[in-house]
């Protein structure tokens, strides 16, 4: 069952990371530190974190390659088409050790460098000792293959419009929910391994939905789910924490995203396979944007720096920003190669992607303007399908929409009790959808601010009632 309660890592302010790292999920995270060899090797701090992230990318209920499903111990001790996956008490005689030390083939994780031997031998001596599950009892029924079920509505992280208007996918826990984009009902639930989903995108002909989360302090995710089947193409584990700020590239042939190891990577959507690797943040990634080429990226982070780097080499070209405070969203102009950036200090710049002049540390020559400053922490920034229209929001609890030329405030969407972390502009009609800590999905009139739907996006067990 899922309740809430406050998930800090390295003691970050709520206020200020809330976003992030504050979902309202019961969950227990311990992380890869590998344990003591004298202590008795535990099935849920030392074993499962290794198989989320190494193997439950191929080894899941939406995928099950080679019929076998690791995400939770009762699948595990069934093992898949070759058999059970351990025997207790003889680890000799146990596929899994054979298979992560290269007795048997093919050598797993798949594609990836062999565990270490410390780590091996801790899959030994735990099927030795007896193979135990040692999970909490009240963490067990989170890593069943049923759908969700929740108590109270989740904080909403992501939003994004199918291409062609008619679908609105919405983050859940541990899933993604299709809605009509009318509001007026469920048409799927996408159910994976990651617990947060950070970013939501349609490939542009909308038969891909591309997603990047993670578990904190264990693994991070992207998932390639087909629409139309609502099967998951392909699910890759990338480093080891949740992933952040994923966007497309304009031909939908790419995906970028940012990492906590101070990382922007570059992913084909066909095949999941890395493309490209960089590391010129100094600290963790939090957006990412493709020029209108492809060939370019723009990254923002904690570091301060909204970053201009080549999407084919992988070279840093420059800082587009004077360094302030830090930095949490960014957006792309539709049509200008040109992005607004916005975090810590509450204020969205537009900046310009190419240098009208010769560089000068320090400099702005990039920025077109600044708009006015927000009474909370940016923490999303959208521009409408037509670049006309900007829309921030944050940790207050409203939308404000400006004019992308003038700077003008056009329009403050209000209804919502807490921060906003997701914003969809719907690519035909003249709505936008808003969400976030309160989880409830509100979707504005553009023209006049008024409230057209507001929902609880998933299927509560005891119905809950909305306020304003």
């Amino acid at each position: 069952m899922i309740k809430f309660f406050n998930l800090s890592r390295n003691k970050i302010t709520l206020i200020k990371y809330v976003r992030f790292f504050l979902l309202g999920f019961v969950l227990v995270t311990p992380t890869l530190k590998l344990r003591a060899v004298s202590e008795k090797v535990s099935y849920y701090l030392d074993i499962k974190p290794v198989i989320q992230q190494h193997c439950q990318g191929c080894h899941q209920p939406a995928l099950r390659q080679g019929n076998l499903d690791l995400t939770n111990y009762k699948e595990f001790v069934k093992g898949g088409k070759n058999g059970p996956a351990f025997v207790v008490g003889q680890p000799e005689s146990s596929l899994v050790v054979g298979m992560i030390e290269g007795r048997h083939q093919p050598l797993m994780p798949l594609g990836g460098p062999p565990l270490e031997k410390k780590v091996v031998n801790q899959f030994r001596s735990w099927i030795r000792a007896g193979a135990e599950d040692d999970t909490p009892s009240q963490n067990k029924n989170l890593s069943n293959n049923a759908f969700p079920t929740y108590q109270l509505p989740p904080v909403i992280t992501a939003m994004a419009y199918s291409p062609d208007g008619r679908l609105l996918a919405v983050s859940g826990y541990r899933e993604i929910l299709l809605h009509r984009s009318d509001g007026k009902g469920i048409e799927g639930r996408l159910v994976g391994v990651s617990d947060r989903l950070q970013s939501l995108d349609f490939t542009p002909d909308g038969q891909i939905l591309v997603t990047a989360g993670g578990i904190p302090a264990r693994f991070g995710e992207l998932q390639f789910w087909e629409v139309q089947t609502r099967k998951l193409k392909h699910s890759v584990t990338v480093c080891k924490d949740t992933l952040f700020g994923a966007s497309l590239s304009p031909n939908g042939s790419k995906v970028v995203f940012g990492c906590s190891d101070h990382t922007v990577r570059i992913h084909e959507i066909s095949t999941g396979i890395e493309f490209l690797r960089t590391r010129h943040h100094e600290n963790w990634v939090l957006g990412t944007q493709f020029g209108m080429d492809g060939k370019r990226i723009v990254s923002v982070g904690r570091d301060f720096a909204a970053k201009l780097m080549n999407a084919e080499t992988g070279a840093f070209v420059e800082n587009l920003n004077a360094l302030r405070k830090e930095l949490m969203a960014i957006s792309r102009h539709p049509t200008r190669d040109a992005v607004v950036v916005g975090g810590e200090e509450r204020i969205p710049y537009y900046y310009l992607m190419d240098r009208p002049s010769k560089m000068i540390a320090g400099d702005e020559a990039t920025l077109i303007r600044k708009f006015q400053r927000q009474n909370g922490e940016i923490f999303v920034l959208e521009f409408s399908p037509d670049g006309k229209k900007l829309a921030v929001a944050g940790a207050a609890p409203k939308v404000t929409i400006y004019d992308v030329d003038t700077g003008d405030l056009l329009l403050t969407c209000e209804g919502h009790q807490a921060g906003i972390y997701a914003v969809a502009f719907h690519p035909k009609r003249n709505e936008i959808a808003t969400a976030g800590f309160d989880g409830t999905v509100r979707i504005y009139e553009l023209e006049s601010g008024k409230i057209l739907k507001k929902f609880i996006p998933v299927p509560l067990e005891k119905q809950a009632v909305l306020s304003n």
